[in-house]
């Protein structure tokens, strides 16, 4: 794809000298016109390549006299506020002085009210301040630089100056102004909308640019028409809006097929319905193009490097972003990108292939990439080592707004996205704050675990002790019980003895009286029979003194009782 030498505006917005050929806007032109009598300040606002610079730039400029305005566009660059006096700056003869660092006024009374007046006696002119992609501002300014601003520009717009301002941005980001509202309550009270073309539209102006005059002294066409509907059927019919950058890189590819085509003669190249290929899509144009023109340059400057360069180009929100070759070239050494060739050569390669462009904002010239679609593309074709890589800046940005150290836990979870990113120098020495801060407290646990270990032990000891010594008591009080159980036993022992002989002895007396008992009955008896067996009378005597001797053994004998009566009452 030769878009080098492509006649096309490709992806640049139309300006003011590009009147003879910016086609299909002039209701919007007008109504813009419209739209700013009697105001003095406007938001501009439309989808993403509605062409809304392009309709300020080159439509409405072409509606003012030199007398009727003097419009200087601005761009927010490193900070909005310093851009504001950088550009009334360059256009004023007496210059402001401004502070070399912060390239902010060195009056710290100096506002914009005092910067545009100042221009306005100098010039004799209204002034007009056009804050292009405006929202720039809203996705990567400061919070100090944001608040800052809206309160300068609602003095700006309460001042009497003969001065307008237009805000022009992406609609997607409108919802950002809100938090700002209070800082400049009539923000959203004018609001003018820019829409996408229909395809109807979009034909048309195809049809204009190919007659175009202009652009018939560097080719000629067969059937501009029929050409115009060739290139709209590349596009899905769903697709009711389209996107004019697509279109001017299309009529780019179709001027780059011509011109290899063409026969070394002096003839112009033919743009004709032939050229139109049947894999064409007008939807991926644009990333057809970009893949090419990387896959060209990652010969010279190492694979990759071209798109991490552009990488580097646009915000998280897939928006472009303007950078100084240093900060650029600041941004590839971070992510340890090494070009074959300098940053200086790419950045070169890269504007002639019109994928960036310069600006120059006061004395510093900045590169941004051409069109926020082509931003667009640069995310979404992102490596998997990229992708990585911005997740790993968006959360060092979160970590880097928390207040105070880390904790081990929010280290550990940083730990693993520095394989694909190094850590910021503020982050780095966050980081290495709290792990000193981790370690001194750990090492204070440690002298306290330490500590309270030794008065365990302590008390370890002592208890031990005195459990020894309870242990001790114990044993010696079981011991005691033990011996009185003993003693007790013996004690008992020596009763069962006891009573064991007395019932021994008892049984010996028992079986001796018995013994004895027989013996005197045997006595007894032998006394009663002697006594029986006297039978006279001068011998009963004799018995019953027998008998009485036998009652000495045993006086309540019966037998000898009885008999002994017998005897007494017969010889009586």
């Amino acid at each position: 794809m030769n878009q080098v030498n492509s006649p096309f505006k490709f992806l640049d917005s139309y300006q003011q000298a590009d009147a003879d050929v910016f086609f299909g806007r002039e209701k919007e032109t007008i109504d813009l016109y419209g739209a700013l009598s009697g105001v003095k300040h406007l938001l501009v606002y439309g989808p993403s390549g509605s062409g809304k610079t392009s309709l300020v730039e080159c439509g409405l400029r072409n509606q003012f006299s030199d007398a009727d305005w003097y419009a200087l566009s601005i761009r927010r660059s490193a900070d909005i506020n310093a851009s504001v006096f950088a550009s009334i700056n360059k256009a004023l003869k007496d210059q402001i002085a401004l502070d070399p660092i912060t390239r902010m006024p060195v009056d710290p009374e100096m506002e914009f009210g005092h910067a545009v007046e100042k221009l306005f006696t100098e010039r004799y002119q209204p002034v007009y301040l056009l804050f292009d992609q405006f929202e720039e501002l809203l996705i990567s300014g400061l919070s100090n630089e944001k608040s800052k601003f809206f309160i300068s520009l609602n003095k700006l717009i309460r001042n009497k100056l003969p001065c307008r301002i237009l805000l022009i941005m992406r609609e997607e980001f409108i919802g950002h102004l809100s938090e700002f509202e209070a800082l400049c309550p009539s923000i959203f009270q004018y609001r003018f909308r820019v829409e996408k073309m229909g395809r109807k539209n979009v034909e048309e102006v195809i049809y204009q640019i190919l007659e175009a005059p202009k652009y018939r002294a560097y080719f000629n066409v067969k059937d501009s028409r029929k050409l115009a509907e060739s290139i709209l059927s590349k596009l899905p019919d769903k697709k009711m809006e389209i996107e004019l950058a697509h279109v001017q890189v299309f009529l780019g590819e179709l001027w780059g097929r011509a011109l290899n085509e063409k026969k070394n003669d002096d003839r112009l190249p033919l743009l004709s319905v032939d050229l139109v290929h049947n894999g064409d899509d007008l939807e991926t144009i644009l990333e057809s193009f970009l893949r090419k023109q990387m896959g060209d340059l990652n010969e010279s400057f190492g694979e990759n490097v071209p798109l991490e360069l552009l990488a580097a180009m646009i915000t998280d929100k897939f928006t472009k972003l303007q950078l100084s070759e240093a900060a650029i070239a600041a941004d590839l050494a971070h992510k340890k990108v090494i070009a074959i060739k300098p940053v200086a050569d790419l950045l070169k390669d890269l504007e002639y292939h019109r994928i960036i462009r310069t600006l120059k904002i006061g004395d510093e010239a900045q590169y941004e990439i051409s069109h926020d679609l082509l931003a667009l593309v640069v995310g979404q074709n992102l490596t998997e080592e990229m992708k990585m890589r911005e997740k790993a800046d968006d959360i060092y940005k979160v970590y880097g707004e928390r207040q105070g150290l880390f904790t081990q836990d929010d280290i550990d979870y940083l730990r693993p996205f520095e394989q694909n990113l190094s850590f910021p120098p503020d982050l780095q020495k966050r980081i290495d704050e709290s792990i000193d801060m981790i370690k001194k407290k750990r090492d204070k646990e440690r002298k306290r675990q330490r500590a309270i270990i030794s008065i365990v032990s302590v008390a370890a000891v002592v208890a031990v002790v005195f459990a020894l010594f309870g242990l001790f008591m114990w044993q010696k009080a079981q011991v005691e019980a033990e011996r009185a159980i003993l003693e007790a036993a013996k004690a008992k022992l020596q009763t069962q003895k006891l009573h064991k002989a007395l019932d021994s002895v008892s049984v010996a007396n028992m079986k001796f009286e018995e013994a004895d008992k027989n013996r005197k009955a045997i006595q007894i008896n032998s006394l009663l029979q002697k006594a029986k067996s006297y039978e006279s009378l001068d011998e009963k005597k004799l018995a019953i003194t027998t008998l009485e001797e036998a009652l000495k053994i045993d006086s309540k004998n019966v037998d000898v009782n009885t008999y002994l009566q017998k005897l007494k009452s017969k010889y009586q």
